[in-house]
């Protein structure tokens, strides 16, 4: 039972990227809910970048009602086609392909290239219809939510810029490539966090072009880290099992290394960055005396959930349903039939999301009793 006289710690929830993979985030935060079988939610804090920025904004508009709000999320992730997020028409891809091709032909004459293989405009649309920034305000004023933290990269500054709402007492911070600032977060800083590099156009916010937050986020836990939290939850998506080494006769096509590109972009610094707060914190536990309190150091907790079964192999069982234009532009690219990572990550169909769900709800529901402990509930 926790001491009524002690500071109240601060749980920070963070969220990564992975595109359609952030399905998994809404299973396994739908069993954290029945885990915790409280209203209010458990995490003061929360952190989203790329999708993890647009589960993160609703998740934390929902801290006085996180069972009414993961319903809610869960039914709109499972209600959602590749045409929610970006346009799959026929005559929309074969005009971004002709605009390359005559920008090879005549970009000399100023002929401009397109930003995009994909237009992301209908999920800006879907931000706009179901995000209302004015819970986010009215979470903080009750004290259920003290941080809310929504990180995208400024292709002008080259730095991670992590937008932050939340208490008084929070300060912007500046870092070697990457700084907060306290913000107004809305539907433009979500669209602009989960801008996929080469699939998704950046997203202008006043002066600036930013895309997608994990590309210059070299410590994802460091917004969390910022806002005061002693101990922090991570929902991840990423593909636990290493790769075998295979030989094979021919190079990786342009999409089997556009796929690698995203999983170094969404896993690596994550990866890194949880192994160094954890040798931080063993070297905390073997400082004693006057060492262990001049340093400013101070020992977070962590806990990593991610994926028990491989989503490139899911992927592949599902990709069937992409609608026939991107079945056609991952062919053309090379994706199609690989390894499953590219589709992975933009394979936004019901029998795709509806298992990535339950295998996060089931995950998660596994290792209840050490969330218990966790969140000490």
């Amino acid at each position: 039972m926790q001491d009524p006289t002690a500071p109240i710690r601060k749980t920070a929830l963070v969220l990564q990227g992975g595109g359609a993979r952030g399905a998994y985030q809404i299973g396994a935060l739908k069993a954290v809910a029945e885990i915790a079988r409280n209203q209010k939610s458990p995490f003061q804090i929360v952190c989203g970048s790329s999708v993890g920025a647009i589960n993160a904004a609703p998740f934390a508009a929902s801290s006085n009602d996180i069972q009414q709000g993961i319903r809610h999320l869960e039914k709109l992730w499972r209600s959602l086609d590749c045409g929610a997020i970006y346009d799959t028409r026929m005559l929309t891809l074969l005009g971004t392909g002709a605009r390359w091709v005559l920008t090879l032909l005549f970009g000399q004459f100023g002929f401009g290239a397109p930003c995009a293989l994909l237009d992301n405009a209908p999920l800006g649309r879907l931000l706009e219809r179901e995000f209302d920034r004015r819970y986010i305000a009215a979470a903080i004023r009750s004290g259920a939510l003290h941080a809310l933290c929504i990180t995208a990269s400024s292709y002008d500054e080259g730095k991670a810029i992590t937008f932050f709402e939340g208490g008084e007492d929070l300060r912007d911070w500046d870092r070697a490539r990457r700084r907060g600032e306290r913000a107004e977060i809305g539907p433009p800083h979500l669209l602009a966090s989960s801008a996929l590099p080469f699939a998704f156009a950046p997203v202008q916010i006043e002066n600036r072009f930013l895309g997608d937050g994990s590309l210059r986020l070299t410590a994802p836990l460091s917004p969390a880290i910022h806002s005061g939290a002693d101990r922090i939850m991570v929902i991840a998506a990423c593909d636990n099992r290493p790769d075998q080494a295979l030989s094979s006769p021919k190079p990786p096509t342009f999409g089997e290394m556009a796929g690698h590109a995203l999983d170094i972009l969404f896993n690596d610094n994550l990866d890194a960055d949880h192994e160094r707060l954890t040798r931080i914190n063993h070297t905390l536990s073997l400082l004693t005396g006057k060492a262990g309190t001049k340093t400013p150091l101070r020992t977070i907790e962590t806990l990593m959930l991610s994926p028990s079964e491989d989503l490139r192999v899911i992927a592949r069982r599902f990709q069937h349903e992409l609608p026939r234009a991107i079945r056609l532009l991952m062919r053309s690219l090379g994706s199609w039939g690989s390894d499953g990572r590219l589709v992975s990550y933009l394979l936004f169909e019901s029998g795709y999301i509806g298992a990535l769900i339950d295998l996060g709800y089931g995950d998660t529901m596994a290792r209840a009793d050490e969330i218990r402990d966790f969140l000490e509930c």
